[in-house]
């Protein structure tokens, strides 16, 4: 092969773990860094007087390089000024990607979540807000779609957050859970949104264990939408419990699914365990997937 067509077909190889393509000489994969949505972590984050530095500098001593967040409330993301986290973060060498905040809320909401900020209500304070932390994604991290009409209605708010979110320099992207994958009239939430909206504004954070659970597999939604999945949550699923549980130990496929990241145009994968007991469980996820 001549080298400029080898090096111009470099970036075709994909961001892969060190476990990627085994016909891809390891010199030439490059590793995207172990990622860790807080909110695995919320009730530790969240109890009164919890010491939220020294939650992080334990986050990062596991070996975690990139966190996102599922916080925001009154502007604070656990406690403090996005700037201020941003930098926190920094000083123990990891990287602020992105944030969760929810779409148009469901009928069936938890009250609990009912104050929370929202991308219908507080989208320009929402993204101000991580615009100025240096946060580069903003994620939906659910929203109304039980009826053809509320899909149409989330597609639209989509359509205007990513928009929204290119004039502040930043990307948006969904993430799934199961019901994006159920039939609703004659589609599903998630062929809806990915075919009516563009695919270089609007892009999906996949959820590679609640799309499992919902019977859809990843490679196949790379291959048909190649691209548009460059942030993954990395959950696993119990085959005994069907809860979340330690990755690795559950029944995803992530050996098949890193394979074909370069089809997905993966740049940011973030292990998610919802209720993780401790930091020191969330660590043997983290050493598994690292391996």
């Amino acid at each position: 092969m001549k080298r400029q067509t080898f090096l111009a077909a470099l970036p075709g190889l994909g961001l892969l773990f060190h476990q990627g393509l085994a016909n891809v000489p390891a010199k030439f994969r490059q590793q995207v860094p172990v990622g860790l949505q807080l909110y695995s972590l919320k009730d530790q984050l969240t109890a009164p007087g919890t010491d939220v530095r020294r939650q992080l500098e334990a986050v990062a001593a596991i070996g975690v390089k990139e966190l996102e967040t599922a916080a925001g409330e009154q502007g604070l993301y656990y406690g403090y000024r996005p700037k201020e986290f941003f930098r926190i973060t920094g000083d123990l060498g990891m990287k602020w990607i992105g944030n969760h905040i929810g779409g148009i809320p469901r009928s069936d909401q938890d009250p609990s979540k009912a104050n929370k900020p929202n991308l219908r209500d507080n989208l320009d304070a929402v993204l101000d807000g991580l615009a100025e932390g240096g946060c580069r994604w903003a994620v939906c991290a659910g929203s109304a779609i039980a009826t053809p009409d509320e899909i149409k209605a989330t597609t639209a708010l989509f359509v205007k957050a990513a928009d929204e979110a290119g004039k502040r320099g930043m990307n948006f992207a969904y993430h799934n859970h199961k019901r994006e994958f159920e039939k609703v009239g004659d589609t599903t939430a998630f062929q809806y949104i990915m075919e009516h909206t563009d695919e270089d504004k609007v892009f999906m954070q996949l959820d590679l264990g609640w799309a499992v659970m919902a019977g859809a597999d990843p490679v196949d939604l790379f291959r048909q939408y190649p691209k548009r999945f460059p942030l993954w949550h990395v959950k696993d699923f119990s085959a005994a419990t069907q809860k979340p549980c330690v990755i690795g130990t559950g029944i995803v496929d992530f050996k098949r699914i890193f394979q074909h990241a370069h089809l997905a145009g993966l740049k940011h994968a973030f292990i998610e365990q919802d209720n993780a007991k401790s930091v020191q469980e969330l660590s043997e996820g983290v050493k598994w997937l690292m391996k």
